[in-house]
């Protein structure tokens, strides 16, 4: 089963359901997951920031730890 499959299992599920407990269960398991998400509670352009990182990555656009301390030792002469 696909995941949108699943969702839409689900959602016909709790629309059939007239378990009032069976809905707020539910319904307090999907708050602890919003919650978790510490993605969307970041300032957008933190979001962005990372986002930008994650691109640099996939192109390619890295350097490694040796590069990086070659390029500060001589610049900075240490």
């Amino acid at each position: 089963m696909d995941i949108q499959t699943l969702k839409l299992d689900l959602v016909q599920k709790i629309l059939s359901t007239t378990n009032p407990e069976l809905l707020f269960r539910i319904n307090k398991i999907l708050k602890k997951e919003v919650e978790k998400d510490w993605w969307v509670q970041l300032p957008p352009e933190i979001q962005d920031s990372i986002s930008e990182g994650i691109n640099d990555i996939k192109s390619g656009k890295v350097f490694t730890h040796e590069q990086v301390m070659h390029e500060a030792k001589q610049k900075y002469g240490f």
